[in-house]
């Protein structure tokens, strides 16, 4: 059995960091906000990269303004968004990619029981 669906950028911002706002344009995430980096609040624009990692959808802060950045500062601007919710623990999650209205996924599962 396949599905897939398209979460919106509603859902994706439901899950980011405090004070970071999901944007784009359909090929590439983007992420904007401010930080708080020790004592300094830090405003940022930043390109973010969408995975598949360990069940979850992955997005990860990649470049900010086209310089790619140290993983401290990633860290604070990437998180998971979780899959499963009322899914068969048996659905994998295959593939994820960037479209217009958000992230387009695609899953997998066999020996799936269809209930009536």
């Amino acid at each position: 059995m396949s599905i897939s669906g398209t979460l919106t950028k509603a859902t994706i911002d439901k899950y980011a960091p405090s004070g970071v706002k999901i944007g784009g344009n359909g090929d590439r995430l983007t992420a904007s906000g401010e930080v708080t980096i020790g004592a300094n609040k830090v405003k940022f624009n930043a390109e973010v990269r969408v995975e598949v990692a360990d069940g979850k959808i992955k997005i990860q802060a990649d470049k900010i303004q086209g310089v790619p950045i140290p993983d401290q500062v990633a860290q604070l601007i990437s998180y998971p968004i979780p899959f499963k919710g009322d899914l068969p623990s048996d659905v994998k999650l295959t593939r994820v990619r960037s479209v217009p209205e958000g992230l387009e996924f695609s899953a997998e599962a066999f020996d799936v029981p269809i209930r009536g």
